[in-house]
């Protein structure tokens, strides 16, 4: 399992890589992994990889396997004056905050439901539509297809939630 880390500001990889995490027992620790975009940080016990991008800044961490990056998180934070976000947290994402970040995800999701039903209508019509075979989306069609061939006024727009409802609990 891997978390990826964002930094809060812009840091250079090589000010990150010049030796003044050893103040605080971090240090590079290189292997046949390691690249010129791809560093291992390590406290001795725990790794966290650097990567950065062509221009030389920093651009993500990642900590892989079962691993405390805290104290090599910790140490970036302090000489860097920054704050680091993990992939959990909105402003990895570039979120202020939770609700922020909810309601993209909110409005990410109705978009989502919006374009399935319109292929889900096509699909039930007969019509040409992007629902692929042996997908999810192609099983919660044949569900669907069962639902409105049993009560045709489940395809009419008004009975959109009841359809998509009735698909859904048919499906779990």
């Amino acid at each position: 399992m891997s978390i990826d880390y964002h930094l809060e500001k812009i840091v250079r990889a090589a000010d990150v890589l010049d030796g003044r995490l050893t103040e605080f027992g971090i240090r590079e620790h290189i292997c046949e992994l390691s690249s010129e975009h791809s560093k291992a940080l390590t406290d001795g016990t725990n790794f966290v990889w650097l990567y950065s991008n062509e221009a030389g800044f920093v651009c993500s961490l990642s900590r892989y396997a079962m691993n405390d990056p805290s104290k090599i998180l910790g140490a970036i934070a302090a000489a860097f004056d920054t704050e680091i976000f993990s992939e959990h947290e909105p402003q990895f994402w570039g979120f202020e905050s939770q609700e922020n970040w909810d309601a993209a995800m909110d409005q990410m999701a109705k978009e989502h439901d919006d374009l399935f039903y319109a292929e889900l209508i096509k699909y039930l019509r007969g019509e040409p539509n992007d629902i692929r075979p042996k997908t999810v989306g192609e099983a919660d069609a044949l569900i669907a297809k069962k639902l409105t061939d049993e009560d045709p006024e489940l395809l009419i727009p008004e009975m959109r939630e009841k359809l998509m409802a009735l698909s859904t609990i048919a499906s779990e």
